[in-house]
């Protein structure tokens, strides 16, 4: 990592091959494992471990180049002198088990057949899933982590994580979260899965890449809106008080943010590795292999920090407030729960930077005193 300037912090993929194979919970192998992620700070410095969301990526902070438009997911956040101090903390981020952004998944070739896994890929959980971040994460010769932290998809694998691995985390801040996957994205996100594979060119899993357009655009553009808030597009016709026809103004401008994104998305996004994505977080539910729900949370040993967003249709305040009672109940004062307020919905996790700075900065204050 380099600073430049004005310019910020150029950060580069690093790749790891897992010196073993990994056996899924169905009992699938899948062969040459390999890793995609990225790592900042201080090499020698407490491991704080950073999980993404379902449709992101081991990029974290810091851009590619200097001309990278797109900064890191919590590029605020990570950095000399910031939340996440990278003259103190070795931070790193790795991408997903199953994830189409470079980690094993469907867009990795079969070392059985020598082409790409596709419709194939073994069906993997989202315990899966975080076993392979436990694998990885063992291959780095990591003892344990000062934090783990994760927004969406990521704050489920943190709560798993220290679940499954209770002398592992040592702390954990999960940002738009539940111990389980609420009925409502349960709900939606079989909605995705069934219009990618509604798609004429989906050709059951089998397609050229880039090929399948439809499916691909129309959740793109449905995920505007069960991601966000109702607010968000009220405030995006705000402006719009003159003109012959108010309204069709309106209905011009709401267009074009949902086709915004749309083309890079088509060309980006892998409609088996979102299928493999979605099916995984699907299968999220704490209390797997344990008695009871509030048995497998109280497993959890580390402080946490749970913050949800008032305005998430997805995971609302109450799924947060649920996982402190139980904590608090069994230890006192072992789980703060913040409300992030934003009009941003679910992606309040990855826009609030103002409120993520405060409560986390709090806790982390907590936590060194």
């Amino acid at each position: 990592m380099k600073e430049k300037g004005v310019v910020g912090v150029l950060v580069e993929k690093k790749h790891l091959k897992l010196s073993k194979l990994f056996k899924t919970e169905l009992g699938e192998v899948i062969k040459n494992p390999e890793v995609v992620y990225e790592e900042y700070g201080n090499k020698t410095g407490p491991v704080i471990f950073l999980g993404h969301g379902g449709l992101s990526s081991q990029h974290a902070a810091g851009k590619y180049s200097e001309n990278d438009s797109n900064p890191g997911w919590w590029d605020p956040l990570i950095g000399e002198g910031k939340l996440l101090d990278t003259n103190k903390y070795r931070i790193i981020c790795a991408n997903s088990l199953g994830s189409m952004y470079g980690s094993t998944g469907p867009l990795t070739i079969n070392p059985d057949t020598g082409k790409m896994y596709g419709p194939d890929f073994p069906k993997i959980t989202l315990i899966d899933q975080v076993k392979f971040y436990k694998y990885f994460l063992d291959e780095l010769e990591v003892k344990e982590l000062f934090m783990m932290a994760g927004v969406s998809m990521g704050s489920l694998h943190t709560l798993q994580m220290a679940v499954l691995y209770p002398d592992f985390v040592k702390s954990l801040v999960a940002v738009a979260t539940a111990g389980y996957m609420p009925p409502g994205g349960l709900a939606f996100h079989n909605i995705m899965i069934n219009i990618l594979k509604l798609d004429p060119d989906f050709n059951r899993g089998w397609y050229e890449c880039g090929v399948p357009q439809i499916g691909l655009s129309i959740i793109t553009q449905l995920s505007k809106i069960y991601y966000t808030n109702y607010k968000m597009f009220v405030e995006l016709c705000e402006s719009i008080t003159e003109g012959k026809d108010i309204q069709q103004l309106k209905n011009k401008k709401i267009k074009e943010f949902l086709q915004a994104g749309v083309k890079e998305a088509i060309e980006t996004r892998d409609p088996n590795s979102y299928i493999t994505m979605l099916e995984a977080i699907n299968s999220y539910d704490l209390s797997r292999g344990f008695s009871s729900f509030k048995e497998a949370v109280k497993r959890i040993k580390c402080p946490a920090l749970i913050m949800n967003i008032d305005s998430d249709c997805e995971f609302p305040p109450e799924y947060a407030y649920e996982i402190g009672e139980i904590l608090n109940n069994k230890k006192t004062g072992q789980a703060r729960v913040e409300i992030l307020k934003s009009k941003m919905g679910h992606l309040g996790c990855i826009y609030e930077f103002g409120q993520l700075e405060k409560y986390i900065g709090d806790f982390i204050k907590a936590l060194e005193h």
